[in-house]
């Protein structure tokens, strides 16, 4: 390619920010029979419909995993999760071979048995991770996918953060006593927050940058502070406070004190807690996801071996537990692919194209060496 062609491609890339899968087909002839090969086995993927039940396929997160990619297989590994809004979902890889190129690709789920074919993110040029702002409670896949004849071993870490701080200082999950939906007033309404109970004067923190936008003592909710997020444009509310240092029409950054925990306007005969809300365009929303920490996890483990034999009968299930449900029964001496392995369950394939989790006594591993 032509040095002034590209310094045209660099400059389109600034503007439109190709994917790494978009950046690596510009590398093969659009007639290369393995590249189509891999593209189609991509497209396979998540155009594919689920013969299970999407309950019976769902990961829980964090999740992690180690495996082998091998240049003789083609397919993508998929994961399916439920995601809230308020989280982050990140997902990040690591290769053996540091050169070795990953894609990866986030879709939703349409409904139970069939995957959006709009991709929802995907990785950069040059990167083994994915972050995706959650805006919508849903399910979603995620498609890992080495590049063609990659032979690598591999670690997968998916997990989510939560997009805000916590808004009580020194506080965090355990603090949360009373979420989202819990009845209210007998029964004549349900909790539009979540109640983060603290001692009385501890901070309350501003959980994003933002302006804000009220302050006083009204209503249900006592001394109050309102803050215009900027970035999402919705409305953080922390109620029942005793002093308010936050003033109307200020700029704050996170972290910064709004005021302290007490518990006036109807929580009066209630230990102190604040009350905290988030609020967009369509009214109340379950603020918890948004602020919900998550341990982000390690990986102390590793897989040397792509292939192995089946010492006596082995339930194949859908997912790496006991609870998975159980799609086939593999026989002593039965060979398959060992694909990954998550804690103590290793994803395995079979001859008869059955792909799930078997537990890692089940199994003599063959050594890949």
């Amino acid at each position: 390619m032509c040095l002034s062609c590209n310094q045209v491609q660099q400059a389109t890339d600034a503007i439109t920010q190709p994917s790494a899968r978009e950046v690596y087909a510009r590398s093969f002839d659009k007639a290369d029979s393995l590249y189509l090969k891999w593209n189609t086995a991509f497209a396979k993927a998540y155009k594919d419909t689920s013969k299970y039940p999407l309950e019976e396929i769902k990961l829980e997160l964090p999740h992690t995993t180690v495996g082998q990619f091998s240049e003789l297989n083609l397919q993508p590994l998929s994961y399916t999760f439920k995601l809230s809004q308020g989280e982050i979902l990140i997902a990040e890889v690591s290769t053996e071979v540091d050169s070795n190129l990953v894609f990866l690709d986030l879709f939703e789920w349409e409904n139970d048995s069939l995957i959006g074919q709009q991709i929802l993110k995907s990785s950069q040029r040059d990167e083994k991770a994915l972050k995706f702002e959650v805006k919508k409670t849903a399910n979603y896949v995620l498609l890992l996918h080495p590049e063609l004849e990659a032979s690598s071993s591999f670690s997968l870490k998916i997990y989510s953060q939560p997009q805000y701080q916590f808004p009580v200082s020194n506080k965090g999950n355990k603090a949360v006593q009373s979420f989202w939906g819990d009845s209210r007033g007998g029964g004549k309404r349900s909790h539009k927050g979540i109640d983060i109970f603290a001692s009385r004067g501890t901070p309350v923190i501003a959980s994003t940058n933002g302006i804000v936008t009220s302050t006083g003592e009204r209503g249900l909710g006592g001394k109050q502070v309102w803050i215009r997020d900027g970035f999402f444009g919705q409305s953080l509310y922390y109620a029942h406070l005793d002093s308010i240092i936050a003033r109307s029409g200020q700029r704050v950054k996170i972290g910064d004190t709004l005021g302290l925990v007490v518990n006036t306007g109807n929580a009066r005969t209630t230990p102190p807690h604040l009350h905290f809300g988030i609020y967009n365009r369509s009214g109340a929303v379950n603020p918890y996801p948004f602020v919900k920490h998550q341990q982000i996890p390690k990986i102390n483990d590793s897989l040397n071996s792509s292939f192995g034999i089946i010492k006596n009968l082995a339930n194949l299930r859908l997912q790496p537990n006991s609870k998975g449900l159980k799609i086939a029964q593999l026989n002593k001496n039965d060979s398959v692919q060992v694909v990954e392995k998550s804690s103590n369950w290793l994803r395995v394939s079979t001859q008869d194209s059955f792909n799930g989790y078997i537990y890692k006594t089940s199994i003599k591993l063959i050594s890949s060496n």
